[in-house]
């Protein structure tokens, strides 16, 4: 799968939700999970969401975990 990142923001974007995610779900150190969830965040990102919120929501409630996760970020 190609990601066809604009800037340097969008690379961040991605990346951030991915290592927040990851840290929220213990996986830091699985580096197959890191590979699913980038996989993940890249397809949602490619499909046209933008938003941080709603791609920490998306991935988080695809993986089963709690829905009101991003609200509960510091």
């Amino acid at each position: 799968m190609t990601l066809n990142l604009p800037s340097k923001e969008d690379a961040r974007l991605c990346a951030d939700v991915v290592k927040e995610v990851a840290r929220a779900r213990g996986i830091v150190r699985d580096p197959a999970a890191i590979g699913r969830l980038t996989t993940a965040v890249a397809t949602l990102y490619n499909r046209g969401m933008r938003d941080r919120d709603q791609l920490l929501t998306a991935v988080m409630e695809s993986s089963n975990a709690p829905p009101d996760f991003a609200s509960e970020r510091a």
